[in-house]
C-alpha cells in the first residue's frame, strides 16, 4: 500500500467516524448493541438512496425519465423480524399517476427467506412463538412478530416445503433397504418408511397416520411410494417391526417373495413380555447369542433349542418366538455380517429419526387439528433428514446387493 492510499484510507475513516459515532458518550451509555441496531436502519436507507441516485441522478439534476416522488414508511426484514425504514419513491416523469418504479434494494431487503429462515430454525430449536417475539423485540420498532403473525408466517413458510417433500420423486434414489415401523408422535400413531440407497445414505420416503396394525394404512403408504417412483419389480430388503399387517401389505405390493427382515429387538421384547421378570435378562442374553451366530443354520439351531426351553416355562413365550422366527434370520440368509448386520437387524434407524422429531415438536403444547399435527411431523422429519449420517457398514452394501440378486434368481 502506498503512502497516498494509506493517507486516503485514514481520511475516509475519519470522515465516517462522525456518522457512525454521532455521540460516543451516548453510545457507551446505551450500549453498543442498540447503536448497531440503529445503524442497520441507517445503512438500509442509505442503500436505497444510493439506488435512487443511480436511477435518477443527484438531487436537483434535470433530465431523465424518472424523478423523485417523496418518501413513505416501509419495512425491512432483519434478524428474523421487521424494522421500520423510510423508503424513497420514484416515478416515471411521463406517467406520474401510475408509473412508480420499484427499488430493487427495497425488494431485496423484504425477501421472505430473510425472516422465514431464522424463524423456522428458531422454532425447530425449541423457541415458542411467544418467546420468539421477545427475542426479536430488541430491533427498533419491531413489527410483525406477534404470536399470531408468527404462526401465520410459519404456516406459509412450511406448507410449500412439506407439500414438495411429500411429492418428491423416488425413482432416482437406487434404494437397497427400506425400514418401515410404527411410531408414536404427538399422541398419534404414525407409520414411517426410511430408505437406504446404494451409497448408504438414508432418505425419508413417506409417512402415514394410523395404527401400525391397520393393513389399509400400510398399503396406502406403500402405494404412495410406488406412485412416486419406487419400482415394485426391483428386489429390496424390508426391515419391519414385526407387524403382520405390515408384512402382508409388503407382500401384496412387492410380491409373495419379498425379503422381510423382522426386527430382532422387537422379537426379544415380545418374548420377554411373557416371562417372569427375573428370567428376562437370561433369555435376552441367550437370544442375542443366537442372533450373533455367523450362519443361518447355527442361529436357527440355537433358537430351536431355546424354543424347547421356553415350552416348559411359558407357552405364550414359546409361541411368540416361533411366530415369524425365520424372518428374523433373513440377514443371515443373505450372508450379511459385521457392522452392516448390526444396522439391519433392528428398526432403530426410525426410532433415532423420530427422537429428533419429538425434540423439535417438544415445545408444541396444542395442535388445532390433524393437518397442523401432520405438517409439524413432516417438517420435523425434513429437518432430521438433514442430519442423517451414512449407514454403519455402508461399504458392505455392494455385497448385500449381490446377495439380493442371487437370492432373487433362486426364487
Amino acid at each position: 500500500m502506498t503512502k497516498s492510499s494509506s493517507r486516503n484510507e485514514r481520511s475516509v475513516k475519519s470522515n465516517l467516524l462522525p456518522l457512525l459515532l454521532p455521540d460516543l458518550k451516548d453510545v457507551i451509555a446505551k450500549g453498543i448493541n442498540e447503536h448497531l441496531e440503529q445503524m442497520k436502519r441507517v445503512w438500509l436507507e442509505s442503500l436505497m438512496q444510493a439506488e435512487v441516485v443511480e436511477l435518477v441522478g443527484s438531487r436537483y439534476s434535470r433530465g431523465g425519465e424518472a424523478k423523485r416522488w417523496g418518501y413513505e414508511k416501509g419495512t425491512a426484514l432483519v434478524d428474523g423480524g421487521k424494522i421500520e425504514v423510510t423508503r424513497p419513491r420514484i416515478r416515471i416523469a411521463r406517467c406520474l399517476a401510475r408509473g412508480e418504479i420499484r427499488l430493487q434494494s427495497y425488494c431485496a431487503m423484504n425477501r421472505t427467506e430473510l425472516i422465514d429462515g431464522p424463524l423456522t430454525q428458531a422454532i425447530l430449536a425449541g423457541v415458542s412463538t411467544r418467546a420468539y417475539a421477545r427475542i426479536v423485540s430488541r430491533n427498533l420498532r419491531a413489527k410483525g412478530i406477534k404470536k399470531s403473525s408468527i404462526s401465520r408466517r410459519l404456516i406459509a413458510a412450511t406448507k410449500p416445503v412439506v407439500d414438495a417433500f411429500l411429492k418428491r420423486d423416488l425413482s432416482k434414489l437406487a434404494l437397497v433397504a427400506v425400514f418401515v415401523d410404527g411410531v408414536q408422535v404427538a399422541g398419534r400413531q404414525s407409520i414411517a418408511a426410511i430408505g437406504v440407497d446404494s451409497f448408504g445414505r438414508k432418505h425419508v420416503l413417506g409417512l402415514r397416520l394410523g395404527a401400525s396394525e391397520n393393513e389399509t394404512v400400510c398399503r396406502d403408504l406403500l402405494r404412495n411410494l410406488i406412485e412416486r417412483g419406487f419400482a415394485p419389480d426391483d428386489q429390496y430388503l424390508f426391515i419391519i417391526d414385526g407387524s403382520r399387517a405390515l408384512a402382508s401389505a409388503i407382500r401384496a405390493a412387492f410380491g409373495p417373495n419379498a425379503l422381510i427382515q423382522r426386527c430382532q429387538e422387537h422379537k426379544i421384547r415380545d418374548v420377554e413380555a411373557y416371562l417372569p421378570f427375573k428370567m428376562r435378562a437370561s433369555f435376552r442374553q441367550k437370544m442375542n447369542a443366537a442372533y450373533s451366530q455367523k450362519t443361518e443354520r447355527s442361529a436357527l439351531n440355537r433358537l430351536t433349542k431355546l424354543r424347547s426351553e421356553l415350552g416348559s416355562i411359558s407357552e405364550n413365550a414359546m409361541n411368540s418366538l416361533t411366530e415369524g422366527m425365520s424372518e428374523t434370520l433373513t440377514i443371515h440368509r443373505l450372508g450379511v455380517t459385521g457392522a452392516l448386520r448390526k444396522s439391519l437387524r433392528t428398526t432403530n434407524i426410525i426410532e433415532s429419526a423420530f427422537a429428533s422429531v419429538r425434540r423439535y415438536m417438544g415445545r408444541v403444547k396444542y395442535f388445532q387439528n390433524d393437518e397442523q399435527r401432520d405438517r409439524w411431523t413432516v417438517w420435523s422429519l425434513i429437518e432430521a433428514e438433514k442430519h442423517f449420517r451414512p449407514l454403519d457398514g455402508n461399504r458392505q452394501i455392494s455385497d448385500l446387493m449381490k446377495a439380493l440378486k442371487r437370492l432373487c434368481k433362486k426364487v
